[in-house]
């Protein structure tokens, strides 16, 4: 840590922070908060066994998914995406074809590798499922309850990445630039206390699209939810068109107290495994930075890029003595 040359600013919201935090506060208070369980997540539970089904998730579930998926993508600057019936079925397919094999917790849960298809799945349905199942997958054990949203969050944040603690290509695919639709399914596992959670969301239309934005970080620029940033989440920055092969030097600084300090265990994984579509995918540990809600801070990556941006908390409302006269 060291003091940046950088000007100090104040602890307060410019008039235009302080609206766009009241917005996004706004769209927080308005996103459902229902827990889900045997009981209330389906309309129609998944029969496995001929003849099988997969299942018809509640409409409020999948609903609430997307609302979440959207408002993360606003944070940062991206395009909501739409929600398609056929998406969803897929999805669904996905979700169900993992609990009726009782997929381990694991890698090859994506596109089932491995897994012998079971009598009953027709082998079109199967194939769906492994196409599905490439986009994201999340793992809850049932003897926890979530909302739509706390899945949601938990692949953003992406600290429980089973290809490893330096991977966010879960966030890299919620947020990519390219993406215009994603699917949702959710079934509980046949023999097991597994919820498996599917969203699909690599589409062959959208990735040979141009992103509708160049450079996408994690905090994202201008504000940011505290929430977001636990002591386990990594930060990230992805770009669309320029392909990077060295590992740069990331410096944060605090600039409402003048400090500096460096990012830690910066890795660059080019492009991502996932079908994000971005050319180059850098993460980071903010180091020693000491995150304190309504401050400023500058990440300067290098020579590559650099931005700004303030935190609010997005469980509260924003008071008139917070914003700068």
């Amino acid at each position: 840590m060291r003091l940046s040359t950088q000007p100090v600013c104040a602890a307060k919201y410019s008039k235009s922070e302080a609206t766009q935090v009241r917005s996004f506060q706004k769209q927080y208070h308005k996103l459902s908060l229902i827990v889900y369980s045997k009981d209330n997540l389906y309309q129609t539970p998944p029969n496995f066994s001929r003849p099988f089904h997969p299942g018809l998730l509640e409409v409020h579930y999948i609903s609430t998914s997307m609302a979440f998926i959207n408002y993360y993508r606003q944070l940062c600057g991206l395009p909501t995406e739409n929600n398609f019936a056929k998406d969803n079925f897929d999805a669904q397919l996905g979700a169900a074809s993992l609990a009726a094999v009782n997929a381990a917790i694991n890698l090859k849960a994506h596109g089932l590798l491995g897994y012998r298809r079971p009598i009953y799945i027709s082998k079109t349905d199967w194939y769906t499922a492994e196409s599905a199942t490439l986009g994201n997958i999340n793992f809850l054990d049932t003897n926890f309850s979530a909302t739509a949203g706390q899945i949601v969050t938990d692949l953003l944040q992406d600290t429980n990445n089973l290809a490893g603690p330096t991977n966010t290509g879960h966030r890299a695919l919620l947020l990519s630039a390219k993406a215009t639709h994603m699917g949702i399914g959710a079934a509980y596992g046949k023999d097991n206390n597994i919820l498996y959670s599917v969203e699909n969301g690599v589409f062959a239309d959208d990735i040979l699209r141009q992103p509708a934005k160049k450079i996408v970080t994690f905090p994202s620029k201008t504000v940011f939810p505290y929430e977001l940033l636990t002591n386990k989440t990594r930060w990230s920055a992805y770009f669309a068109y320029s392909q990077f092969t060295t590992v740069p030097k990331i410096y944060i600084t605090d600039l409402t107290t003048n400090k500096r300090y460096r990012a830690q265990d910066v890795q660059n994984s080019l492009t991502c495994f996932y079908s994000d579509g971005y050319a180059t995918s850098l993460s980071f540990t903010p180091g020693k930075t000491k995150l304190i809600n309504t401050h400023k801070y500058q990440v300067k990556i290098g020579n590559w890029y650099s931005y700004s941006f303030r935190l609010f908390r997005e469980k509260s409302v924003l008071t008139k003595k917070q914003i700068s006269k």
